[in-house]
């Protein structure tokens, strides 16, 4: 492990503390990109964590990225930002502004695409930020950045970012102290070519231990260190964590008011062929109740059949819902 970053993170009590630890075979995985950079080249490194959430990726993921952004002054002198409101971004709809500003001002910057929905959609929401992904390499691929992809499970991952377009994967992880602890902080790292192979064989049942890490049997680690303000950092991804929610009960509100025009205002509005049957809007309200054990007023029916039809605005009638 070495320290880095000293001159950003100074400590005046203890100057040996300055900075933070990396670990000091990925340091050199990070030195040789750096190095070529300049040649008109742009990477991108995954940070995934074994399918699971909340072991750490995120952290690693901002520490990478501060030590490109300082290492890119101090090699090249070239100062991009690096902090939440340029360096991050938790929804796939904003990654191409995102990219496109940054890379557009600061060649050469750090992109963490930090996926905050991941924790509570799971495999739907990792399709479609492997479809923003793909549509951000379509559009700014050619500001030679740094893009750090953060997600739970790499097997998700189409072929065409899992093996291709990255250059890299960092698999973490965690493991039990003595006293049965989980401990944070573990890493096992994959080169190109061996990340291609664990993608081929770990993706038929899903096991990241079927091809040897690059770092063997000796993991990596890292520590807790937040090299950007952990306040703004947690309030921006928790923004973006109620913005998802919001839009993902909005959609269930659109979805269910269809099906209930499907069911009583659809037919009504077509020619009624010989033997059809519509089930009336008291009907549906009492069947809701039997199924749900919840009370439907028919007039909230109603207002859904009316809302998916166009004829009036759901966010004038909060009863309705």
């Amino acid at each position: 492990m070495v320290r880095v970053c000293k001159d950003w993170f100074p400590n005046e009590n203890n100057p040996d503390k300055a900075g933070f630890y990396l670990e000091d075979r990925l340091k050199l995985q990070l030195d040789v990109l750096l190095k070529n950079i300049k040649n008109d080249w742009d990477f991108t490194i995954i940070i995934t964590g074994g399918g699971e959430v909340r072991v750490g990726k995120s952290m690693l993921a901002m520490q990478i990225a501060a030590y490109w952004t300082y290492e890119i002054e101090k090699r090249y002198g070239k100062k991009c930002p690096f902090d939440v409101e340029n360096n991050f971004v938790f929804e796939g709809d904003k990654l191409i502004k995102k990219g496109n500003e940054l890379g557009s001002k600061h060649p050469f910057s750090a992109l963490i695409f930090d996926e905050a929905g991941a924790d509570l959609e799971g495999r739907k929401t990792m399709q479609s930020s492997t479809q923003a992904v793909l549509d951000y390499y379509r559009e700014c691929g050619q500001y030679n950045m740094l893009n750090v992809l953060v997600l739970p499970e790499f097997f998700d991952l189409p072929k065409g970012i899992a093996v291709t377009r990255s250059i890299f994967l960092i698999n973490v992880d965690y493991l039990a102290d003595e006293n049965g602890m989980f401990q944070r902080g573990y890493i096992d790292f994959y080169s190109r070519r061996t990340k291609k192979w664990l993608y081929i064989k770990g993706k038929k049942i899903l096991d990241y231990n079927c091809v040897r890490s690059d770092f063997g049997s000796n993991k990596g680690r890292f520590y807790k260190f937040y090299p950007i303000n952990e306040e703004e950092y947690r309030k921006a991804k928790h923004e973006a964590l109620k913005r998802r929610e919001t839009h993902k009960r909005n959609k269930f509100m659109v979805q269910r008011n269809a099906l209930m025009y499907l069911l009583c205002g659809e037919k009504q509005d077509k020619e009624i062929k010989s033997g059809d049957k519509i089930m009336t809007q008291e009907a549906l309200a009492k069947r809701l109740e039997q199924l749900t054990a919840i009370y439907v007023d028919r007039t909230t029916i109603s207002d859904a059949i009316m809302q998916t039809k166009g004829e009036i605005n759901l966010e004038e009638d909060d009863d309705s819902t």
